[in-house]
């Protein structure tokens, strides 16, 4: 497993280091980076320090502080290795606690327990990190009203600069997906959990943190910039097996496998595929993402101000209008300073609001 670990290191720098000359295509510089799509904490801090410093001595990173993150799991981590990411450029930290609750954890596969969770966020804190995130989950069976205000009360007395709050899903190929329609496990009515997530945004408001997208919460000017990137279309290169690409006109993504991704790189035959991003497909990702956040659509960018707009102009059709106007009009979407968006109370209803919207 360590010589797995060593080989998928030196994979990843080579892919980093290979694919420089794309970055400089876009014309764009380094302003966050982000370890995640898995459990980078597994690997050592000194593995995880060389492959940010092949970031830096390869790509144009800004100037100024970047924002630079890295996932943990709360069982994986020592004041010794958080002193160590720390020393070697991270400063911030986005922490898997998902729940307080052991019985929780314990279902959910989680190898933590809840005082673990406290535990490494004290850790964290002591080695230095003033910017942490905390991930909480909702919306499952088991999971009563007064367990979920508990578990919104804990994270909120630790003070984490961020929040981010998910609905538990139910995914094909999972195995709660097979104990679903076996019937072993019974999803929480829609009723239930919009009553919890609108304690979680009354509970976090009290508190003083700021909604700025649907699953995310902040306390002011703490929004995690690279989140923010990926919904107001700026141009990424993600390295390492599954990670996305995207160039505003392309998106990539490498392959699956890590055995086909270390075999590939050390080859030189990076494993990918790639698609085009239609006008079509960037408009509803436009609309998608643009009504995820609490900043909304720019009217401007509807009524041909700008080159975006220039591109829409061309799609919207009379249909879409009708459908906007109706919403606006059942309160369903609100004008604000230019912008039209989701009211808080309706953001849990979002994924519909934004369906009928598709051209």
């Amino acid at each position: 497993m360590l010589s797995k670990r060593g080989d998928f290191v030196k994979a990843l720098r080579r892919e980093i280091r290979d694919r420089s000359k794309e970055f400089e295509e876009i014309g764009e510089t380094v302003n966050t980076i982000y370890f995640g799509g898995g459990t980078p904490s597994v690997l050592r801090a000194s593995q995880l320090g060389s492959i940010l410093n092949a970031i830096q001595k390869n790509y144009p990173v800004c100037l100024s502080e970047p924002e630079v993150t890295v996932e943990v799991n709360p069982d994986d981590v020592t004041p010794t290795f958080m002193r160590s990411i720390r020393e070697a450029g991270f400063n911030r930290l986005s922490m898997g606690v998902q729940s307080f609750y052991d019985s929780h954890l314990k279902w959910m596969n989680r190898r933590h327990t809840g005082n673990e969770a406290i535990k490494t966020f004290n850790i964290a804190r002591n080695a230095g990190f003033n910017n942490i995130s905390i991930d909480l989950i909702f919306g499952f069976e088991g999971l009563t009203n007064y367990m979920w205000r508990e578990n919104i009360k804990a994270a909120i007395s630790l003070s984490p600069e961020h929040i981010s709050c998910y609905q538990m899903g139910v995914e094909k190929g999972t195995k709660l997906y097979k104990q679903y329609v076996s019937g072993e496990y019974i999803a929480l009515n829609d009723h239930s959990s919009l009553c919890q997530y609108t304690t979680l945004q009354s509970y976090l408001a009290e508190a003083g943190y700021i909604q700025y997208e649907i699953s995310s919460f902040c306390k002011p000017g703490m929004e995690s910039r690279h989140n923010s990137s990926y919904w107001n279309f700026t141009p990424y290169l993600g390295f390492g097996p599954s990670a996305h690409s995207f160039n505003r006109d392309k998106r990539v993504w490498n392959c699956k496998g890590i055995n086909s991704y270390i075999n590939g790189v050390k080859k030189g035959e990076r494993l990918y595929r790639a698609e085009l991003v239609l006008p079509r497909d960037r408009f509803n990702e436009y609309i998608m993402l643009s009504l995820r956040t609490t900043d909304g659509i720019d009217k401007k960018e509807l009524e041909g101000a700008n080159n975006l707009a220039t591109e829409f102009s061309k799609l919207i059709t009379p249909e879409f209008r009708a459908t906007l106007n109706s919403f606006i009009k059942k309160g369903v979407l609100i004008e604000d300073g230019g912008k039209l968006k989701i009211p808080p109370e309706k953001l849990f209803l979002s994924d519909g609001i934004i369906r009928d919207l598709f051209i």
